[in-house]
């Protein structure tokens, strides 16, 4: 018997006639997948409203909401990674960049000479310097140096047949030990070049740090320099000055590039007073000081008026003087130079009954000792 009826879903087919309905796209996932190359917040919202929306209706769309977010993401990555990268290399051009201390709002941590360990002693007037100075109007002043570059450099300076100095600048310049044979600086570093107990010797100084170091000198034809045991490395040339650590290096233009026999080397550090300054041995004896001054507009004033105060008395500056002494630096002078008004004493036992009830104090004059380890001790 023919059945004229049959179950269209019992057999596997539709009949004729009848087809699937084409399914619809999600709209936020093209949206997504267009934005993905040029807004890529908007492209991942809509991705994942996209995303969303898909499992709830079952429309098509999700293969291009899946490429939107991960061009958008994989965008984000490669953005954030090369902001990475071109911060270090800020970093690091900013740590070798050449610096200048003319703007004075900039502040550049020196390399710490090696050997020191201790905190470098403030300096007052007339109070012990124990004490931390005060006052905003100190300034340093950059000191202006000939430019002029010299005809022959350092290698061509033959070591002199005694290490005696000589001269003023050998006495303030190579610590009262040697004959200064170059001197070379910048804005925050001094180097000289000198010649004690027969040996080429670099004497170097840092503004902002105020302590010094000496070691074995190497000469070249348009510079000298030394290595440090820790590594550092002092280069003093005639176009710059280069100071380099393990971790940093540090260039600026050279300021200060004359022989040791310059005209314009003589009297280093005078104030043009009654009294001229002195640059005294460096053999342990005690001087006892009377006061301080590191104000460079009114230095001349003020250690006039204690030389006037104590008749007999000297005056020098401590970068110019034995290496116990510290030079300017932010921590004992405000970057400024320090003068000492001072006179000196037989024995410890005399300076101490002079600074016994007083206001003075005493220091040893010393190359054998380091920064901040000549102060004379009274019971």
């Amino acid at each position: 018997m023919h059945n004229d009826h049959f179950e269209p879903s019992l057999h596997g087919y539709a009949p004729q006639g009848y087809g699937a309905l084409p399914t619809r796209t999600n709209p936020f996932a093209i949206a997504s997948f267009v934005l993905s190359f040029f807004v890529t917040l908007l492209s991942i919202i809509f991705g994942h409203v996209a995303l969303s929306q898909i499992k709830r209706t079952g429309e098509g769309g999700r293969g291009l909401a899946l490429a939107g977010l991960w061009i958008s993401y994989l965008s984000v990555v490669a953005a954030l990674t090369a902001l990475g990268v071109f911060w270090v290399m800020a970093l690091n051009a900013q740590n070798a960049a050449t610096r200048s201390f003319a703007s004075g709002d900039g502040v550049y941590a020196a390399p710490t000479p090696y050997y020191n360990s201790t905190p470098q002693p403030y300096y007052s007037a007339p109070a012990d310097s124990s004490q931390p100075i005060s006052g905003s109007d100190a300034s340093y002043a950059v000191p202006q140096f000939s430019s002029a570059p010299a005809a022959d450099g350092p290698a061509a300076v033959a070591q002199p047949a005694s290490s005696s100095p000589v001269s003023d600048a050998d006495r303030a310049y190579c610590q009262n030990r040697g004959v200064l044979l170059w001197l070379a600086g910048s804005a925050t570093y001094r180097g000289a070049l000198c010649s004690i107990d027969g040996s080429p010797t670099l004497i170097s100084m840092a503004n902002d740090v105020g302590g010094n170091v000496t070691l074995p000198a190497r000469s070249e034809t348009n510079s000298f320099s030394a290595t440090a045991p820790d590594g550092t490395e002092y280069s003093y040339g005639q176009g710059t000055v280069t100071i380099t650590t393990t971790s940093k290096t540090f260039t600026e233009p050279t300021t200060e590039w004359e022989a040791g026999n310059a005209s314009s080397l003589s009297s280093p550090g005078d104030l043009g007073l009654s009294v001229p300054i002195s640059y005294p041995a460096c053999d342990e004896n005690v001087m006892i000081v009377y006061g301080t001054s590191w104000h460079s507009a009114t230095n001349a004033g003020a250690v006039q008026k204690l030389l006037d105060t104590h008749p007999g008395s000297s005056y020098m500056r401590t970068d110019l003087s034995c290496r116990a002494f510290t030079g300017p630096s932010t921590a004992n002078s405000e970057s400024a130079y320090v003068y000492v008004v001072y006179s000196e004493e037989s024995s410890e036992d005399a300076a101490c009954k002079v600074i016994s009830g007083t206001a003075y104090y005493g220091r040893l004059l010393s190359n054998s000792r380091e920064s901040g380890e000549n102060k004379l001790q009274c019971g």
